[in-house]
């Protein structure tokens, strides 16, 4: 199968790679003559625009206009941006194994800014070895201040791909840490750091945890070794899946992993343009067959994730608790253009196992369950001065989860009758 089959596509929020795109010569040129437009509107603003303009930038942003119209998911990407999505979806890139999350203004200390938050942390990464933690803010990148005057100056995936590069390159990072009163500088040499997709851990005796934050060249490689550790934990009378907030990724990464829990039947199902059709099918000897799966999904749940949680929920496989999910029916292949950057277009529609189209709809989950808890405010009595009033927590700090893990264990003591 070709780099560029739709399979090997990313689905919305995610990347494919795949060979660049070779331009035929048309023979009917009169198709093309308003090419010659297009040269005369560029060689007019760069010669008689009140400001001088980049060339480039005016080519780039005609790529975007051509795709624009065309659906919200077709796009052009600056090769920066490109380059950062291939390295995600390799899942290996030269840094320092930190995720940043955007900064928040904190009541407790309105002077801090928004400087942007280490959200993860990768084992063993050059990050972790230097002691820098979860929660750290980072308030400089090689002394560029990453916030200030109540503010963020970029966003948190501009500055994160700022703190990768090349292997033996050095970066100087500085954090804030709670107790701390001055940010402390860290300089730290880049390394190749694999960026795990795949969390797998025992809840309870009998009960395992995997949680898939996207699908990446490694994903089913590391889903196949969290059932086998789950497997040798005895945590697996029962599988609580976690897609919550999994944007997607790698369409034959979903692929496979659905096939891990699958013994027969359809996965997926690509329709392509002229009727062109892909069907991927199940192969029996699974890691996760026979297991009852209990999926958390949500409205960050898009595209190559809802594309497992409906082949697991159509074939009964999986009890959906959550929210309904994102809603993304269509595939994008990735082309790589000669200035660097990269097509992102459109390419299929899939369809899942029971032929339905998820474009727009998502998937409903068996069991609703909101994020949160609503916390219930109950009037006090007494004759104290004040309103009395105090504040019952009426659920855990994590609803959806505590719903999965109680279907988890009545699946457990019926598979044990």
């Amino acid at each position: 199968m070709s780099r560029a089959s739709h399979i090997a596509a990313f689905a919305a929020g995610a990347v494919a790679v795949t060979t660049t795109l070779a331009i035929a010569v048309p023979k009917d040129t009169t198709r093309f003559r308003t090419f010659d437009g297009f040269a005369q509107a560029l060689s007019l603003i760069e010669a008689n625009y009140v400001d001088a303009v980049d060339e480039q930038a005016l080519l780039r942003d005609a790529q975007r206009g051509m795709l624009h119209n065309l659906d919200v998911h077709s796009t052009y990407l600056p090769p920066n941006r490109y380059q950062k999505l291939r390295q995600d979806t390799e899942g290996e890139f030269g840094g320092i194994g930190v995720v940043l999350a955007p900064g928040f203004i904190d009541d407790a200390r309105p002077s801090v800014p928004p400087f942007p938050i280490i959200d993860e942390l990768a084992e063993n990464s050059p990050a972790a070895v230097a002691g820098l933690q979860l929660d750290d803010r980072v308030t400089a990148i090689d002394n560029a201040p990453t916030a200030e005057a109540g503010k963020e100056l970029k966003e948190a995936g501009a500055w994160e791909a700022k703190l990768r590069g090349g292997s033996g390159t050095r970066v100087t990072v500085s954090v804030i840490r709670v107790g701390w009163k001055d940010p402390k500088p860290f300089t730290l040499v880049r390394a190749q750091v694999k960026q795990a997709t795949v969390h797998a851990k025992t809840l309870e005796p009998k009960i395992g945890y995997l949680q898939i934050s996207r699908f990446s060249e490694a994903t089913s490689g590391d889903v196949a070794t969290g059932l086998g550790e789950l497997r040798k934990q005895n945590a697996l009378g029962a599988l609580v899946l976690d897609l919550r907030g999994d944007p997607g990724g790698l369409v034959d990464q979903a692929v496979l992993v659905a096939d891990q829990f699958l013994d027969e039947g359809t996965i997926v199902t690509i329709r392509g343009r002229k009727g062109s059709v892909e069907t991927q099918t199940a192969h029996k000897g699974g890691g996760g067959v026979g297991v009852p799966i209990i999926a958390l999904v949500d409205g960050g749940t898009a595209s190559a994730a809802e594309i497992l949680a409906a082949a697991l929920h159509d074939h009964d496989r999986a009890t959906l608790v959550g929210l309904p999910t994102y809603g993304k029916g269509t595939v994008q292949t990735f082309y790589d253009l000669e200035d660097g950057g990269g097509l992102k277009l459109t390419t299929a529609r899939y369809l899942t196992p029971k032929g339905n189209s998820l474009e727009s709809k998502g998937i409903v989950p068996d069991s609703r369950v909101d994020a949160f808890t609503p916390e219930e405010i109950v009037a006090g009595g007494g004759s104290g001065s004040g309103t009395g009033a105090t504040i019952n927590a009426a659920g855990s700090d994590d609803p959806q989860l505590a719903v999965a893990l109680q279907l988890a264990r009545a699946a457990l003591h019926i598979g044990n009758k």
